[in-house]
């Protein structure tokens, strides 16, 4: 049985709202906004608000639900109400608006994801395709510990330009800028790919808004001739010092006879040394496998290595001290040792691979033959590594004011 309506127009008003009540249904339009009415229902004494119109294009008359009076007070109604009528102005039609929020705010949230899930999956299907294991892994140590902490159980749609901002301070904080620009590069990087997958909006990632820092350059410490001499009778003191590892030295002087990066000797397997070939083979290292070319003397040090390595039976060159199915952790402590002992002054145990570009570099050395020999991709990074020994400075300014005054 359809409802029967006694249909009124009114200016609507709280109070006679408030106050209306009647037996029957009532229908009654307000008479300041075209097309919004309201409708009464006597059995449960209900209002609610609606909004006639009719359909631009196919002329059909249609009604929309604004909401029922207990859930709004009067003058949201009429303004939701206005909203929809400048809809219906500009040529849109309020119903197929409502349906478009509808299904956007379903696909927003069928693909709601907290940080944590976008990572793993990030580190499935993006990082183990295209990067190498050694950033894997650095990619999901710094995850550990610094995205995960402060955003793993967030959503990823939820976070803002200001929240990026604020952890990249305290990143640079906890750590240095060097740090805390990795890890922004992390999140920009896993934000983008988010972006493939709708997790997030295309174009709005908020750390490509971060203004970064860097620290200080870094002055490094370059070992003369001199200072060779003392830092390899310290380590050959190590080697037979009571108490200390002896295969910490001998890593130490193969790292300090190649140039070599510390995780390339400290990390390097049986498998990677081809001595016969004075070459070391490198699976993986910063700029992808490569070959080491290696002196006789560092050939020397290395036939002891492998020997003992052997005699172990340990597949890395340098076993670990407690653990020998794992390589030397950190040499640092050894190296701090055999500079104190040799009276030097404190150095990174990198600066050694300066010392090593450097030394060949004031030898007079082929460029390119030292860029060959440290690994590096460009020669421009080579160059950056040569600091040039304050009398090669001296001898060139000298023999230039010569030339200029014959």
């Amino acid at each position: 049985m359809r409802m029967q309506w006694q249909c009124a127009t009114k200016v609507f008003k709280d109070q006679w709202l408030k106050n209306l009540v009647s037996t029957c249904n009532m229908q009654i339009s307000d008479s300041t906004i075209p097309g919004l009415y309201l409708r009464y229902y006597a059995r449960s004494n209900q209002i609610s608000f609606y909004l006639g119109y009719r359909h631009l294009i196919t002329k059909k008359t249609k009604n929309i639900l604004i909401g029922r009076y207990c859930d709004f007070k009067l003058p949201e109604i009429k303004e939701k109400a206005i909203i929809l009528r400048q809809m219906l102005a500009k040529g849109k039609d309020p119903i197929e608006e409502l349906e478009k929020d509808k299904k956007k705010k379903e696909e927003e949230l069928a693909t709601r994801v907290t940080v944590e899930q976008a990572f793993m999956e990030y580190m499935e299907k993006y990082s183990k395709v295209y990067k190498k294991p050694s950033t894997q892994y650095s990619d999901g140590r710094e995850y550990d510990l610094y995205i995960k902490k402060r955003f793993g159980n967030k959503y990823i749609r939820d976070i803002e330009e200001k929240d990026i901002v604020d952890a990249y301070t305290a990143w640079s904080k906890a750590t240095s800028f060097s740090t805390a620009n990795k890890v922004l590069s992390l999140f920009s990087s896993m934000w983008v790919w988010c972006e493939t997958y709708k997790y997030v909006p295309r174009d709005c990632n908020p750390c490509r808004h971060v203004k970064k820092r860097s620290n200080d350059k870094f002055q490094a410490v370059v070992l003369d001739l001199d200072g060779y001499k003392k830092l390899f009778k310290a380590l050959e003191d190590g080697l037979q010092h009571p108490g200390t590892q002896p295969r910490f030295f001998r890593a130490l002087k193969l790292l300090a006879l190649t140039g070599c990066r510390c995780s390339e000797i400290t990390d390097l397997e049986m498998d990677e040394v081809a001595l016969e070939e004075k070459r070391i083979h490198l699976k993986d290292s910063k700029t992808g496998a490569r070959d080491i070319k290696l002196s006789d003397a560092a050939v020397a040090e290395l036939e002891l290595a492998v020997a003992e390595a052997k005699e172990l039976g340990s597949k890395y060159v340098f076993p670990g001290a407690h653990d020998i199915n794992k390589p030397i952790s950190n040499v640092t402590k050894p190296f701090n040792w055999a500079l104190k002992r040799a009276g030097l002054p404190h150095m990174r145990i990198h600066d050694l691979r300066h010392s090593f570009i450097t030394m060949g570099a004031n030898m007079g050395e082929n460029m390119n033959a030292m860029k060959d020999a440290a690994g590096h991709s460009k020669i421009t990074t080579t160059e950056m590594y040569t600091h040039i020994a304050d009398q090669n400075t001296f001898r060139a300014v000298n023999n230039i004011v010569a030339a200029i005054y014959e």
